[in-house]
């Protein structure tokens, strides 16, 4: 097992390890168990201080293809980004992944309330099934579990469903489950809508090009708008929203914004995502784009109220209750009391106690709470928070 030749955990990689690992639905027992390796050998990759080997990267990859976890048609791409932020000394076996990619099974699609036709790509654009939506969900997260969070679900729904808003923001610090909550909610009112489209934008696309993408998607037909202006591109957008009721997922907005004091703001270059909210906000059409994001687009900030069609949700950290089914699920020994405690400390915050529970399973919870706050001021609640998770979600 390669140690990481840095100070700092590499909360990245053990993050894309995580994530994959419960896209494919195992344990960390149950992946060390088929990879021939210790569990704490996962955690410890899991939490950014160590690297696999080639060989179990290579088995923890194929297995990840296997189950699909990657996302549908980006599978070389994304292995290859794994691979280096692994740390590899000896590159990645070309040929070895072309047969792997070969071989795979072809993806399937996912659960909605109504039957769906999944879409992907404008070759594989589907009619919508009888009673259902034609969907594209992209590279939606994989939510195998989803913990609490039924009130924000209720009021998503009658935001979206019942009072018909044009545009639905899910704020929050990383971590703190908003892209699973979206994830869930989709799923949730797929049903309501005629087309359902989840794009990403952690990889900070272009306007023009998300643009571009959804409108081949939603038009059904291939397009050249390679010649189209902005306002051209985001007025065939909107003809689609008035025309079709579709349900438009944007995932990690804050990927466009400007860090420091001024929050909101988008970076230079992404002036263009400005005028597609202000445009779908402010247009009459009968469609809804949901985003995520950290801090709200001060794009939307005077437009938003509680009788206007932009509404904007702020999500805070789970509840205790809502929490004991992920501390059961990595055998956390301690009582109630002490469970509570943890849940306080780390905020509610999902990713950060999903982190924490995974490198400590089957340790006392005593001991794990005395190791996190003994050594920070109590008059700093903040700081109270371990730094593993707290780090680890800021950083997101």
């Amino acid at each position: 097992m390669k140690r990481s030749s840095y100070g700092e955990r590499d909360y990245a990689f053990g993050q894309a390890m995580l994530s994959l690992r419960t896209a494919i639905g195992l344990t960390q027992t149950g992946l060390a168990e088929y990879l021939g390796i210790s569990r704490r050998a996962v955690g410890e990759w899991e939490a950014g201080s160590s690297y696999p080997k080639a060989e179990h990267l290579k088995e923890f990859i194929a297995l990840a293809v296997q189950h699909q976890a990657f996302p549908a048609g980006r599978e070389a791409e994304e292995i290859r980004a794994f691979w280096k932020a692994a740390r590899q000394k000896v590159l990645l076996d070309e040929p070895w992944l072309a047969a792997l990619l070969s071989q795979q099974p072809p993806h399937l699609t996912l659960v909605a309330p109504l039957p769906v036709e999944q879409t992907r790509g404008i070759d594989h654009v589907l009619a919508p099934a009888a009673g259902g939506p034609r969907v594209d969900w992209g590279n939606a997260l994989a939510v195998p579990t989803f913990y609490g969070r039924a009130r924000e679900l209720a009021l998503l729904a009658q935001w979206v469903v019942e009072e018909h808003c044009r545009v639905v923001s899910v704020l929050g610090m990383g971590g703190i489950g908003k892209s699973a909550l979206v994830v869930s909610a989709m799923h949730q009112l797929a049903a309501h809508f005629q087309v359902v489209l989840f794009r990403s934008l952690r990889d900070a696309p272009s306007c023009e090009a998300l643009l571009d993408d959804c409108l081949q998607v939603l038009a059904q037909q291939p397009l050249d708008l390679s010649p189209a202006s902005l306002e051209s591109r985001i007025s065939r957008l909107l003809e689609h929203l008035r025309s079709s009721r579709v349900l438009l997922v944007l995932d990690n907005l804050e990927s466009l914004l400007e860090e420091g004091e001024v929050r909101g703001h988008l970076r230079p270059g992404y002036e263009g995502y400005a005028r597609l909210l202000r445009r779908v906000a402010e247009t009459g059409h009968s469609s809804c784009l949901l985003l995520t994001s950290r801090e709200k687009p001060a794009e939307l900030r005077a437009l938003e109220g509680s009788r206007s069609p932009v509404r904007a949700l702020r999500l805070a950290g789970l509840e205790a209750a809502a929490c004991e089914p992920l501390l059961a699920e990595h055998e956390l020994v301690g009582s109630p009391e002490e469970r509570a405690r943890l849940v306080e400390g780390y905020a509610g915050n999902p990713l950060a106690l999903q982190i924490v529970a995974e490198t400590r399973t089957r340790r006392s919870l005593a001991t794990l709470l005395t190791c996190s706050t003994s050594k920070l001021p109590a008059s700093r609640p903040w700081s109270r928070r371990c730094s593993l998770g707290w780090r680890l979600c800021a950083s997101r």
